[in-house]
């Protein structure tokens, strides 16, 4: 069973098994309700607690605190927690007399229920102060009827709120608002946006930044001003720009601690001795405190639109890893070409914009740059770059990603620029360079080889062909002979599983008559010596 298989099976077999218990509950709860009320909401409210539509927490963290109902909907939640939570004072917020007479006339009629020592009403949030004279709320619920934001900043702004839940139209407020100050101020939260699929919930530890955009740094001083520029400007307010100094030799350092002095809340530089690329962009990873973590190359740049956009794509959909598409930028002809994110799905929910299956991408070509992630996914899954392979690190970090990311989310906008034809770029390396693909193949194997499913084995087959087409079209002449050698023998050790002619079929489709004939060839040329990729 494939490990992303497996989550998705753990997780639906805890909610069907909470379900089944609240309609357990209901059961017991039903017989009590009574009153003319319950026929415009109950139905929906039993629902809606059966499927947990406002979370799987519905809860007073603690009887010390009030549970604040915004909006009495059916009664069917104020009397459940009644039932379940002896000493808990209740605050009802209504400003319609008879709907509350109705609630009050429906508590009477639930037989035993000592209710009235327990129960407050008030006419607005801002009454709320009368009736609360603790510092802390254990439990606001919000009916998307009395969603009042402005009333709600108030309440957060007074008091502790353990845990908010509700629903809101985004015409009334900008989740994105509602996200943030939820973050900053409750202890967790699950809101329903009116039209959306996907609930905002509190999904990581609060964290100093909500995206840390990680810069590694070489040799760059010509084009380290425009990068930098391009990320001190972003829309977005919470960012932390950290630049890696790999031990530049010119004044690419000195450079970076002008713009850390220029921009002390934003830009952070970290000076370190050479190590190359894999071993920057983890220097950056680990000192990184934002919720979300990206990587930009020193030499390229980005819209000031992007990461606050691309943030608002994760948030709003839930997701591990954001991505838009991108610009190539030619330094010479200064043509720009661009490759948008065009292969954005719809689910199966019809959520626009959410990737079905992230494994798809596995096959892309390398682009890092343009995603951002969550940092406590790679963390809590031990991605980073490995620092033993000197170029090409990207590829072994998307694929690590692809392969173990079950929500990913796209924006078609073209918001980062890529550079081309620059003297010293990994894309340039036409010589025995190339052979550290195998290095790189070598370690995805150690990483995912002893877990992945035979979909991503296949997908590893297809990096590989394409890679390794790729380089058979750039490595010079007097290297072609053993790089195909090499290629042809990883294939066949790591994918021998594979019925040959299905291997011969993938092969003349995606690498071309050259590999084809290496294949036939291998027996005769042996396995052959890789030079070293230094």
């Amino acid at each position: 069973m494939s490990r992303f298989f497996y989550l998705r099976l753990n997780q639906y077999s805890y909610i069907k098994s909470n379900s089944m218990l609240r309609s357990q509950e209901i059961k017991r709860y039903s017989p009590k309700l009574q009153g003319g009320l319950l026929g415009r909401y109950y139905e929906e409210d039993v629902i809606r607690y059966k499927n947990n539509y406002y979370g799987l927490k519905t809860w007073t963290d603690s009887i010390e605190y009030p549970a604040v109902f915004i909006g009495v909907r059916s009664g069917f939640e104020i009397i459940r927690m009644l039932h379940d939570y002896d000493l808990v004072k209740i605050i009802v917020v209504e400003g319609n007399d008879q709907i509350i007479k109705e609630l009050i006339s429906v508590l009477d009629g639930c037989e035993g229920l000592k209710w009235s020592d327990r129960v407050y009403f008030c006419q607005s949030m801002a009454a709320l102060a009368d009736l609360i004279r603790d510092s802390s709320i254990g439990l606001i619920r919000v009916d998307i009827e009395k969603f009042y934001w402005l009333g709600l900043l108030e309440i957060f702004n007074k008091y502790t709120v353990n845990y908010i839940c509700g629903e809101f139209d985004p015409v009334d407020v900008d989740p994105m608002d509602v996200y943030r100050v939820s973050r900053d101020k409750a202890k967790s939260f699950y809101w329903r946006v009116l039209g959306a699929k996907i609930p905002l919930v509190q999904r990581a530890k609060k964290c100093l930044y909500e995206v840390s955009v990680v810069i590694p740094a070489y040799k760059v001083l010509p084009w380290i001003d425009r990068c930098i520029s391009s990320l001190v400007e972003q829309n977005l307010e919470s960012i932390e720009i950290i630049a890696v100094d790999d031990g530049s030799p010119d004044d690419t350092g000195k450079r970076l601690d002008e713009w850390a002095l220029k921009y002390p809340q934003k830009v952070r530089v970290i000076h370190k001795k050479n190590g190359g690329c894999a071993s920057a962009r983890n220097c950056g990873l680990y000192e990184a405190r934002g919720e979300y973590v990206a990587f930009v190359d020193a030499d390229d740049w980005v819209d000031r639109r992007m990461f606050s956009e691309l943030y608002r794509s994760a948030i709003m959909n839930g997701t591990d890893v954001a991505e838009c598409g991108y610009a190539e930028y030619y330094e010479n002809s200064g043509k720009v070409k661009n490759y948008p994110s065009t292969s954005m799905s719809v689910d199966k929910n019809e959520v626009v914009g959410f990737v079905n299956d992230p494994r798809t991408h596995l096959v892309a070509k390398p682009t890092i740059w343009r995603r951002i992630y969550r940092k406590e996914f790679l963390t809590s899954n031990s991605i980073c770059f490995p620092e033993h392979i000197r170029r090409f690190d990207d590829l072994p970090f998307q694929f690590e990603v692809f392969s173990r990311v079950a929500k990913m989310s796209q924006i078609p906008e073209c918001y980062y620029f890529y550079r081309q034809e620059r003297e010293g770029q990994d894309v340039m390396v036409r010589d025995h360079r190339l052979f550290v693909h195998f290095k790189i193949f070598d370690w995805l194997h150690d990483r995912v080889g002893g877990w992945c499913d035979t979909t991503v084995n296949r997908y590893m087959l297809q990096c590989k062909i394409n890679t390794h087409r790729w380089a058979l079209s750039k490595i010079e002449k007097k290297y072609l002979l053993a790089y195909l050698r090499a290629a042809i023998n990883d294939i066949v050790h790591y994918h021998g599983s594979i019925d040959r002619m299905e291997l011969f079929a993938k092969v003349m489709r995606r690498g071309g008559p050259i590999i084809l004939a290496g294949i036939l060839l291998v027996s005769l040329l042996g396995s052959g010596d890789i030079p070293d990729d230094n």
